[in-house]
């Protein structure tokens, strides 16, 4: 097999495996340690703060370490610690959160670092963890799905030792050179612009997301059959995006999710389609922002995977209630869509100025 092949589908499955980890550890502990509804609330903020925020200071630090595969291994250990320490909720889902920062960014590092300017790979990697997700979130029902978790992620860090050597010293592919722990990245107005319109969106889809609580999702098929959407979505994003252009790619995905969303409640394949089509661009927003930041990939990766947790936050009040409703998710992919084209129309401009 090629090194791709072995870099990206290992970081692949073990993307799910450490999502259905996280998602089972949390979710038993919020559903079944007897905690009041606000500590069970707390905890999930807790874990989803350490989980995507904590992931931007991993990414300089990944950077910088040039052992992306043995971070990954690290994050992917600490998530079986988490099931250790379930006798204190506070610290299981702190070290768990952590875990899962730590594999992110290091097996995020790893595919970026094959991905050139292309989508494709990125995508693949990121999309399986939307299944794993949704598999943990209902698998904490199951007796034995802990037991299964902590074998498979126990396995896990010992392939992901295992990459890390491989990468290192067969296929020799290192980060770009990062001196120092802590650069300034030093962005022109376009730039910034460009950054900022990746960002924004990012937020938007995360927050929107999940408000996306269609009635045929309540049940296990619905649901099943929505997280596997979203994940090809992510996957076919950047596999089209790079065939047929990021530009067509984003205007005509966005454009038919937002008629698709007006049906999505009451009709599950309208729905299902606009998950598919929303989730396109995810891994275009990601190598927009990564190639902006060219020789910190780890810490860009960091930064994009940070903004789901400010996405995340207005859906920790009762106002998700209100931002739920149609009319504001077809406002919310409307205004991604013309954020992205905003940014994507700069970001090709950028480009021809440095052919130039």
């Amino acid at each position: 097999m090629g090194k791709k092949t072995v870099i990206v589908g290992t970081h692949t499955v073990m993307h799910a495996v450490v999502d259905f980890g996280c998602a089972t550890l949390v979710m038993g502990i919020a559903k079944k340690a007897g905690l009041s509804l606000p500590m069970a609330a707390m905890l999930v903020i807790l874990y989803d703060f350490c989980a995507f925020a904590l992931q931007f200071p991993a990414g300089i630090l990944t950077d910088r370490l040039n052992r992306n595969s043995l971070i990954a291994a690290v994050g992917c250990f600490l998530v079986a610690v988490g099931f250790v320490l379930r006798p204190c909720p506070v610290a299981a889902c702190t070290v768990a959160g952590i875990g899962n920062a730590l594999y992110h960014v290091g097996g995020g590092v790893d595919v970026l670092n094959l991905s050139g300017r292309k989508a494709a790979l990125s995508g693949i990697f990121v999309g399986t963890g939307d299944l794993g997700l949704y598999l943990g979130l209902n698998a904490y029902r199951v007796s034995f799905a802990e037991p299964v978790a902590i074998v498979l992620l126990l396995l896990g860090t010992a392939v992901l030792i295992g990459l890390y050597l491989l990468v290192r010293y067969r296929y020799r592919i290192d980060n770009v050179p990062c001196k120092r722990l802590i650069e300034p990245v030093r962005l022109n107005d376009r730039q910034w612009l460009i950054l900022w319109c990746m960002l924004i969106t990012v937020c938007l889809r995360s927050c929107f997301g999940m408000c996306m609580t269609y009635s045929w999702r309540s049940v296990f098929t619905g649901g099943l059959a929505a997280a596997t959407a979203i994940m090809l979505g992510k996957m076919l994003g950047g596999i089209i995006g790079d065939r047929i252009g990021w530009m067509k790619t984003t205007v005509v995905s966005l454009s038919a999710a937002a008629v698709l969303f007006v049906f999505a409640d009451g009709n599950m394949g309208c729905g299902l389609t606009a998950l598919l089509l929303f989730n396109m661009t995810m891994p275009i927003t990601l190598c927009v922002a990564v190639d902006l930041f060219r020789t910190r990939k780890g810490a860009a990766f960091g930064l994009v995977s940070a903004m789901l947790f400010f996405g995340l936050i207005p859906t920790f009040d009762t106002i998700v209630e209100q931002i739920k409703k149609t009319p504001l998710i077809v406002a919310a992919v409307v205004a991604s869509a013309v954020l992205l084209a905003v940014g994507l129309g700069s970001y090709r401009k950028l480009l021809k100025d440095e052919e130039e």
